[in-house]
């Protein structure tokens, strides 16, 4: 059953694994990686020895939340492609108790078990030149929401020492120019209004890893409102993942506009454009907006 397993997971890694990361070099800038070289003794040379000394840096890292776990290391080479999958399940100690004809027995099981064969974390690498390749990789975290800072930070920061593949700055900014310009030039007014409304709740995103695709998928967005959005975005992109940035996001799209059809135009703060403005619903397609404020400025200027 767990060769099953394995197999299942080793066979399946490229669409399981779907967070891009890469191997940090040293802090002086040379080609150096700790935990890329062990796994580079382990690809040339798969001995328990080198396996168990991945075992034992991940053993360093494991935190009291994360747990007790189970690492499982699987190799393969296809012709000249080395492949390796790297999979940790969480695990647990048990208690047995066994009901004799006068007593009971409890006995406390030191061996580790293993808790679900569903939830774990793996990471795959592969290439041809396993001295100058397995830089990048990809990697997964069904244990939980691999949104969770923390649990990223210990599988994919601590143990591995990598990271997203695409920086947070620069997911969010390409991202964010996407959907400016699709709100900007989408002439249908549905299309538009999905779009400036995902904008609005984009900031409950801060921190979590998704891909444009994901993002679009998150607020349900229309087919039309999701292409308009992916036209600005390179195909070989929509799925690359990044950690989004809300204060990254919100330089993109600082302001939210409305314009109604009897000339009047409220401007606001996206994020903060829900709270500044009632909005009232009075029938046959017409809104209200109000608002109480000092004044403090007014300008005469032209709209683009």
């Amino acid at each position: 059953m767990v060769y099953e397993l394995l197999r299942d997971i080793y066979d399946n890694a490229e669409n399981e694994c779907v967070i891009d990361i890469a191997f940090n070099v040293s802090n002086d800038g040379q080609q150096l990686n700790p935990c890329r070289s062990l796994l580079q003794d382990y690809l040339t040379n798969p001995t328990t020895a080198n396996g168990r000394t991945l075992a034992e840096r991940l053993g360093g890292v494991t935190t009291k939340r994360s747990g007790l776990g189970l690492l499982f290391l699987v190799k393969g080479q296809d012709e000249a492609n080395h492949k390796i999958v790297v999979a940790r399940f969480p695990a647990k100690s048990g208690i047995l108790a066994e009901e004799g004809q006068n007593q009971l027995s409890i006995e406390y099981l030191e061996r580790v078990f293993m808790r679900s064969a569903t939830a774990y974390k793996a990471v795959l690498f592969a290439g041809t030149s396993i001295r100058n390749q397995f830089w990048i990789g990809k990697a997964v975290d069904r244990q939980i929401n691999s949104r969770d800072i923390e649990t990223s930070a210990y599988w994919i920061v601590d143990f591995l020492d990598a990271d997203l593949r695409t920086t947070s700055a620069l997911g969010t900014r390409r991202l964010a120019i996407a959907i400016r310009d699709a709100a900007r030039h989408a002439a249908d007014l549905t299309v538009k209004q999905e779009i400036v409304s995902a904008v609005t709740l984009a900031a409950g995103l801060n921190n979590q890893v998704l891909s444009p695709r994901q993002f679009v998928q998150n607020f349900a967005l229309s087919n039309a409102a999701s292409q308009a959005i992916f036209d600005g975005i390179p195909n070989n992109l929509l799925d690359e993942t990044f950690r989004f940035d809300r204060a990254e996001f919100m330089r993109q799209v600082p302001v939210k506009s409305v314009k109604l059809d009897n000339g009047a135009l409220l401007m606001g703060q996206t994020d903060e454009f829900e709270e500044l403005f009632d909005r009232e619903e009075v029938g046959e397609g017409q809104v209200r907006f109000s608002t109480t404020g000092r004044i403090i400025s007014e300008k005469l200027e032209k709209i683009k």
